[in-house]
């Protein structure tokens, strides 16, 4: 088959592979055409082939990009082997069509196994789940879906666990997509915004809320996860119950850190964390002179390299020792700039930061981001002065526009939406950033002084706010789903236009 396909592309193949999935009896399902054409669309392969059916009904559905026509071409092959011949060929990105398509060509297809009405694979609900001792039979978990709320994240990991399944487990919240990849029921692979591996599961179990699904895939060879699984549900467990106390103690990433006690010998120091749940000590310590009493808890944290799940158990820890608050930061409108003997009226400096901004989102426009950035560069190229450049893009994700956002086509935020972003942004950034919107539908941050590190901790601490924020007119029945993009001088190179191409590579292939 693979001879004739590529005699009817008229052309070689990319360096890119082709991915085989395990043959099945039933016919495709939505879910499934809904996985080959996100593999397809994001160029993880060249093309993805889906053989289904029982002997000597034997077909192949085959899914790849069409170049020319810029869609998503199914190919379906009758037979097997070099004795297959093709059946149909469409381009489409609507995989319902799709769907429909096979469906209707193959009425009452009889299957071996139990199957739904429409000819989709069996599908386990999740309140349908028993997850006691019995083992748990992977002939019906093909195809696994279902909602967090009826089915937490630690028995959902356990129930593949037991399957001994092989594949890969999306769960889709309103803020963030986690995928994991099981190869016989051990999980070796995990990623969410901001985090994989270990770092990944152990947030992962705190998640509350999300529709998830399990795609059978072949095993995978990528391997971040170290721990055993019930290991780090258990540190899951344990971060879940710290966070929450800190939630109930003021933590925000807006609050202004303090310290509790105005002295402190290193030895008193060391005697009060003597009773906390023993995490490093130098690492506390160096945390604890951060603190200046002025400063939020997200400034802090972006001179820090620390992971959400390392300083949520240290904050945990000097607070329930009594050596660290948190105070909700002055609401008070900060007054303009006063000179002894100055005449200059300040009022105009308003003025003129205004025209450059756009009155809808009261974010600073395009052209006004492209000048403060070539006058950052002229100032790089005379001083040596480092500088990062963040690309956001941030939009809606319909439950019934699904198909389109994950071709990379979110809906635009309502400009409400988009001011109450710039709100969230601005009260955790710094006076000499600059927010903007970026081109059309993007949004851009210029921050000074900020070498790879320090953006790179900028980026994580923001990923953190954003998948934690709900912003004003957005419907319950709407995800918001983003991605961040980041590069700095001189780092990443010396060149404005492959700095700022760079960022946007790195914004796609999140």
């Amino acid at each position: 088959m693979d001879s004739k396909l590529n005699l009817m592309l008229g052309k070689r193949q990319s360096g890119r592979q082709p991915k085989r999935l395990p043959k099945q009896e039933a016919l495709p399902s939505k879910t499934q055409l809904k996985s080959l054409f996100i593999d397809v669309e994001s160029d993880h392969y060249s093309r993805v082939e889906l053989p289904f059916g029982d002997p000597p009904e034997d077909y192949s559905l085959v899914a790849m990009r069409d170049r020319l026509k810029g869609g998503c071409q199914w190919n379906l092959f009758r037979g097997s082997g070099e004795q297959s011949s093709l059946a149909w060929t469409v381009t489409s990105n609507d995989w319902e069509q799709i769907h429909a398509h096979i469906c209707a060509q193959f009425p009452g297809w009889d299957l071996k196994n139990r199957t739904l009405s429409t000819g989709e694979a069996p599908i386990v609900k999740a309140n349908e789940l028993q997850t006691g001792e019995a083992q748990v039979d992977s002939t019906f978990l093909r195809t696994l879906e279902g909602d967090l709320r009826n089915l937490q994240v630690p028995n959902l990991l356990q129930t593949i666990t037991m399957g001994k399944l092989t594949g890969r487990l999306q769960i889709q919240s309103r803020h963030d997509t986690a995928q994991v990849f099981f190869n016989d029921g051990v999980a070796v692979h995990c990623k969410i915004k901001g985090a994989e591996g270990d770092t990944a599961i152990v947030q992962l179990v705190g998640w509350e809320e999300g529709k998830f699904c399990f795609f059978p895939e072949p095993k995978t060879e990528l391997k971040t996860i170290k721990k055993r699984l019930e290991f780090l549900i258990m540190e899951g467990a344990q971060f879940v119950d710290q966070y929450k106390s800190l939630n109930g103690k003021g933590l925000g990433f807006e609050a202004v850190v303090v310290r509790v006690h105005e002295t402190i010998t290193e030895e008193e120091f060391e005697k009060l964390l003597a009773a906390g749940t023993g995490i490093d000590v130098a690492a506390q310590k160096r945390f604890y002179v951060a603190i200046d009493n002025r400063s939020t808890l997200f400034e802090i944290l972006r001179s820090q390299q620390l992971s959400q799940t390392e300083w949520v158990p240290l904050l945990f820890n000097l607070v329930n020792c009594g050596l660290i608050e948190f105070k909700q930061p002055n609401a008070s409108v900060k007054a303009e700039p006063s000179y002894a003997g100055s005449k200059i009226e300040w009022a105009q400096v308003r003025l003129a930061e205004k025209a450059l901004t756009t009155p809808e989102t009261g974010l600073y426009t395009f052209p006004a981001f492209l000048y403060f950035l070539d006058r950052e560069y002229c100032r790089f190229e005379r001083f040596q002065r480092p500088f990062s450049i963040v690309i956001l893009k941030i939009g809606i994700l319909q439950k019934n526009a699904a198909r389109e956002a994950e071709a990379g086509k979110l809906r635009p935020l309502p400009l409400i939406a988009v001011k109450d972003l710039g709100k969230v942004i601005n009260r955790i950034k710094r006076q000499i950033d600059i927010l903007a919107h970026y081109q059309t539908f993007d949004y851009a941050l210029l921050l000074p002084e900020t070498n790879h590190d320090q953006v790179n901790n900028f980026v994580d601490r923001l990923t953190e706010v954003l998948k934690i924020t709900n912003l004003q007119d957005i419907s319950p029945d709407d995800s918001v789903d983003f991605a961040v993009g980041y590069a700095s001088l001189p780092e990443d190179g010396n060149n404005l236009d492959v700095v700022a191409a760079l960022a946007l590579s790195r914004l796609y292939n999140k």
